[in-house]
């Protein structure tokens, strides 16, 4: 029902690095950041291949869900429904001993004989969980059962817990049987429609852009303006009639301003200008940036003269694949 898609922080980080200086001293932070955060991406891809063996007539899927509640949003990775019972599934990526001690709250991770602790996935779900029942109730649905799962992607992660839990952690696998085993068992129990809760969930979803730079406090002075070469990275493309050269490698490109704009909205947001796109990109020409403009999947608001650009609803479009 709603597809997963690259999370926004991700290419905002991607795109900080881009054209953060090389030897500023948080480059070595943003860059493990961004490896975590596609490590859990993958994770989740993991789970939306296993996902993909059930039922589409009985199971309907819901990924990177961002709902608002009294002002507050939360964030929903995985979202599974039935008209008997829905899933709230939290996916973790990790590679090692997996111990948990849930009285404690710890959640912990041995790796080549080093021991890391983790944010605990249980209490995490359970927040979770607590918030999507008051946001359905919210809406108007009422004693829809919702179960937490947590479910590990890494095949070779070894599960330790010393009791019971209170949300079942298990493999990819393993989540996708337990699954089906509590629809079976929820099957002859309400039943209710789908279909207003999907519009519901569809038309309430958020997507939301950090403020990244605000995020590493790191000054906009910082950031490198110009277009960068595919090629040899560096920046300063310059205009030659429909394309872009590179002054210190020749490289010659029709889309790299492509990138160049989705930077600026992944790292500045909400709205653009055309004096603004002048100075990001190195144009001096309002009638070249305008024309620039007029050829990107961009919407915008204001008169012929003074339009504003806003961020895409699929920043996807605009990053060259």
């Amino acid at each position: 029902m709603k597809k997963r898609t690259v999370p926004p922080v991700i290419r905002q980080t991607e795109a900080l690095l881009r054209r953060l200086p090389e030897q500023h001293p948080k480059r070595e932070l943003i860059e493990k950041d961004v490896n975590r955060r596609w490590a859990g991406y993958r994770g989740e891809q993991a789970l939306d291949y296993f996902l993909r063996f059930l039922p589409f007539s009985t199971y309907r899927i819901f990924h990177d869900l961002r709902l608002n509640l009294y002002g507050n949003s939360f964030q929903i990775d995985t979202l599974v429904l039935t008209p008997n019972v829905g899933f709230l599934i939290e996916v973790k990526n990790l590679a090692g001993v997996i111990t948990v001690d849930e009285e404690l709250g710890q959640f912990t991770v041995v790796k080549q004989g080093i021991t890391k602790k983790y944010q605990n996935p249980l209490a995490q779900v359970n927040r979770q969980l607590i918030q999507l029942k008051q946001w359905f109730q919210a809406h108007e649905v009422y004693t829809y059962p919702i179960v937490p799962l947590v479910s590990i992607s890494n095949p070779n992660t070894e599960l330790h817990f010393k009791d019971s839990l209170s949300v079942p952690i298990t493999q990819l696998d393993v989540t996708i049987e337990r699954i089906k085993k509590l629809y079976a068992f929820y099957e002859n129990k309400k039943s209710f429609s789908l279909d207003p809760i999907e519009r519901s969930l569809l038309r309430n979803h958020r997507p939301f852009y950090s403020d990244i730079l605000k995020m590493y406090s790191i000054p906009s002075s910082l950031i490198q303006t110009g277009i960068q070469c595919p090629v040899c990275k560096e920046y300063g493309m310059a205009r030659i009639k429909l394309s872009w050269e590179c002054p210190d490698c020749s490289t010659r490109s029709r889309q790299a301003h492509r990138l160049a704009l989705a930077d600026y909205f992944l790292l500045y947001g909400s709205t653009l200008t055309n004096k603004r796109c002048q100075e990001f990109l190195g144009i001096r020409s309002r009638h070249a940036v305008a024309k620039l403009l007029s050829r990107m999947p961009l919407s915008y608001t204001g008169s012929t003269n003074a339009l504003t650009y806003v961020t895409p609803s699929n920043i996807e479009e605009l990053i060259p694949q």
